[in-house]
């Protein structure tokens, strides 16, 4: 967890106000059982609402074999909707002890006596238990050091300032077992349930503030997510209507080229077909005779203009 050091000096304060706790025979074949199902229905629920749910399945339930082969749906209808998490709760039960049975045939936790530590935190984690559950069977069931941790403990902790609030549940229940000695865990865990029971109007307040803040957030972002949307649809409309325009314009071009092109090749067609037909008109005319040109008269031979002045003068 993020300054796990500065915290440690604030939650060893905290828990000064801890009165000491008679540890009591650990239960054992059915109650042992009793216990598992007890620590699931203890998460995030105060332990009269807890305690409320475990006498109703002990009086709608036969035993926990009934239990076992039971649809949630039912668990949820005879305990009530107004449970915390009830649908999920009923979930986890009915799977922890399908897996229980299928592994020894039998609803008891007797088996798990001879695992160590590392593999019954293990094991449990299998079984689909949270961490809180995890922690108070092995607290409660096997003596073993935990320190059970839900949801709402690691809220009301970091509301407090006694643990980082980006932590989850297994970074706070790491924390307090490594700061708090096993001698001291099921005092701890008793005060860490009557400090949240201390807090619950604050929490109240806070989750009820959170959630108003969560509603703002959401709209602000569906605002901003509607506003870059519509900017969106404008743009691709401006550049569909810029490309339609684009388009009209290339396919005018395009007509005005064909038409000029083609009224090019008529004038042309008819430029040479005229220039052929006067062509194979001067072909079909008959040729015009020369006329002889007129015979110049000759002059008297030995009489020239210079003999001729010649003569005058003498």
């Amino acid at each position: 967890m993020k300054n796990a050091s500065t915290y440690e000096k604030k939650v060893k304060k905290l828990l000064k106000g801890m009165g000491k706790v008679t540890p009591e025979e650990p239960p054992a074949g059915e109650d042992a059982v009793v216990a598992l199902v007890e620590a699931v229905f203890q998460a995030e629920a105060s332990n009269e609402q807890a305690a409320a749910a475990m006498e109703i399945l002990q009086k709608e339930f036969v035993d926990f074999n009934e239990l076992r082969v039971s649809p949630p749906k039912d668990i949820v209808d005879c305990v009530g909707k107004q449970h915390p998490h009830i649908r999920a709760k009923a979930e986890v039960v009915t799977l922890a002890l399908r897996r229980i049975y299928a592994r020894t045939y039998d609803v008891s936790l007797d088996y798990m006596t001879s695992m160590t530590k590392r593999d019954l935190r293990r094991h449990l984690g299998e079984l689909g238990l949270n961490a809180y559950a995890s922690g108070s069977i092995i607290l409660h069931v096997f003596g073993g050091h935990a320190i059970p941790v839900d949801e709402t403990l690691v809220e009301v902790l970091a509301m407090d300032g006694y643990v980082h609030n980006e932590s989850d549940t297994k970074d706070v229940q790491g924390f307090l077992e490594r700061i708090i000695p096993q001698k001291n865990a099921l005092a701890a865990h008793e005060f860490f349930r009557a400090h949240v029971a201390r807090s619950a109007k604050a929490l109240a307040k806070k989750r009820q503030a959170d959630a108003k803040a969560r509603a703002k957030a959401d709209a602000e972002a569906k605002a901003r997510e509607e506003a870059l949307a519509k900017a969106e649809a404008e743009k691709k409309k401006k550049k569909e209507a810029a490309d339609k325009a684009k388009k009209k314009a290339a396919k005018k071009a395009a007509k005005k080229a064909a038409k000029k092109s083609a009224k090019k090749t008529v004038k042309k067609t008819a430029k040479a077909t005229k220039k052929k037909t006067v062509k194979k008109k001067a072909s079909s005319k008959p040729a015009k005779a020369k006329k002889p040109a007129p015979a110049k008269a000759k002059k008297p031979a030995g009489k020239t203009r210079k003999t001729a002045k010649k003569k005058t003068k003498k």
